[in-house]
């Protein structure tokens, strides 16, 4: 699968989160306990990651996940409606296990009622686009397994669909001029999920 990468858009210096451990899959579902609990882990792990802007998709769940280390480092969370979750309808959702290597391997692919993974990449083109100029030296993003994983895909050289499985609740990912790597985050056990 061949994505044509965007020079200008990989120079940048990124951290983007998965969040932490959801409650629900709606708009305004909290984090669980154990969410909450890791946001607050996980803030401490990015204090000495130089992160000066934070940008963050409309569900709670994204917000509530970088919550503790805005208010720790001072910074406004921006939210942005093009970081919002790849969207799959729930008729997709039902027969995934059919869909899914369909809409992996395929960027063109549109389960039914579904966003393709091209139209995903073309509304994040904008959102890093206007990330890029609002003159940030190192953003993070908090948004979704879906976001992350075609983002990281057109951001990096090597970051393909076998490393989508290690994209967990939460994961934090530093991608930069083609590189990338997944932050430890100590003390946190991430919710394994089967894509």
């Amino acid at each position: 699968m061949a994505f044509p990468p965007d020079p200008s858009l990989r120079e940048m210096d990124l951290i983007i989160l998965r969040h932490c451990e959801k409650s629900g899959e709606g708009l305004c579902d909290p984090l669980t306990e154990k969410g909450a609990a890791d946001a607050v882990t996980l803030a401490k792990r990015l204090e000495g990651e130089g992160i000066d802007a934070i940008f963050a998709s409309p569900y709670r769940r994204s917000q509530e996940t970088i919550a503790p280390f805005a208010k720790a480092a001072g910074l406004e969370i921006q939210v942005d409606g093009r970081l919002q979750e790849w969207q799959i309808s729930p008729t997709a959702l039902k027969d995934m296990k059919d869909h899914a290597p369909k809409m992996v391997g395929d960027r063109h692919y549109r389960a039914p009622w579904s966003e393709t993974m091209d139209e995903v990449w073309a509304r994040l083109v904008p959102a890093l686009e206007a990330i890029r100029a609002s003159g940030a030296k190192k953003p993070a993003l908090a948004c979704h397994f879906g976001v992350l994983s075609i983002a990281m895909t057109h951001l990096s050289d090597s970051f393909g669909p076998q490393h989508w499985k290690l994209i967990n609740q939460p994961t934090a990912v530093h991608a930069h001029r083609g590189e990338w790597r997944i932050l430890e985050l100590e003390g946190v056990a991430p919710a394994r999920l089967h894509v």
